[in-house]
This record gives C-alpha cells, structure tokens and sequence, in this order.
C-alpha cells in the first residue's frame, strides 16, 4: 500500500560509525507499507515501511482505543504522523 504525503518530508538516516557512512537526508512524498503487525500481548500495531523502517501506529490505550482496525485507518494514522 503506497501513501502520498500532501507536504514531503525529509527523513533522517543517522551516521554508522563502524563503517563510516555520513548522516543521509532523504526527501520523501510517499511511503509504501509492505507489512502491517498487530501485537495483542504487548498491545501495538506497526507497519513496516520501505522509506522510514518500523513505524508504531498505535500502542497502549490508543492500541485499546483503535479497536479494530482497516487499512484506511493506517492509512490516516501514517498520515497523521508524516504529513
């Protein structure tokens, strides 16, 4: 599932020092989930993505909250979170 951001957002990819690659600043104006888990026992929901890694959408009494969640509701909540 492919999100357009309405507003790009620069995305941080820190220093490695052992192998000696600088800070990266990337630009980015979609983000593309490519697996979505939902963790009852520690109550979060992620989504993986290819531009920004693992991203928790919801945890603790928002993980309660959500309740039963769709597509759509990652989809604003990523959203949310990045636009």
């Amino acid at each position: 599932m492919e999100i357009i951001l309405t507003n790009p957002k620069q995305i941080v990819t820190p220093a490695k020092i052992l192998t000696i690659k600088p800070e990266k600043i990337t630009t980015i104006t979609s983000i593309e989930v490519t697996n979505m888990l939902d963790d009852p026992i520690n109550k979060k929901v992620y989504a993986s993505t290819k531009e920004v890694g693992t991203i928790v959408l919801w945890q603790g009494s928002d993980y309660d909250a959500i309740g039963q969640w769709t597509d759509q509701d990652v989809i604003n909540r990523i959203l949310e979170l990045y636009n």
